[in-house]
């Protein structure tokens, strides 16, 4: 629980992205929604009781959300430097 809230901390140094707002960069605004949507679903997780199903929708959903800041952000980020350039 400790990493989750760590890796929010991180976030402005994990941000490879020459631009810093989102209203211009397509490709993170995807992420954010799929971000938001990871999140939605793991809150509503953490209601269920402690079954089968869950515990392995749970265990899914937490590796989304860190490979989301720790491998899409970086690689969108470059990605959109690169584009920007182009």
């Amino acid at each position: 629980m400790i990493s989750a809230i760590l890796i929010l901390i991180l976030l402005p140094f994990i941000n490879s992205s020459l631009i810093r707002s989102s209203k211009f960069r397509p490709l993170f605004s995807v992420l954010y929604w799929f971000l938001v949507s990871d999140f939605l679903l793991l809150g509503w997780l953490g209601q269920k009781p402690v079954e089968d199903p869950y515990i392995d929708i749970g265990f899914w959903c937490t590796v989304l959300y860190f490979f989301n800041f720790l491998i899409l952000l970086p690689l969108i980020g470059i990605l959109e430097n690169k584009l920007s350039k182009a």
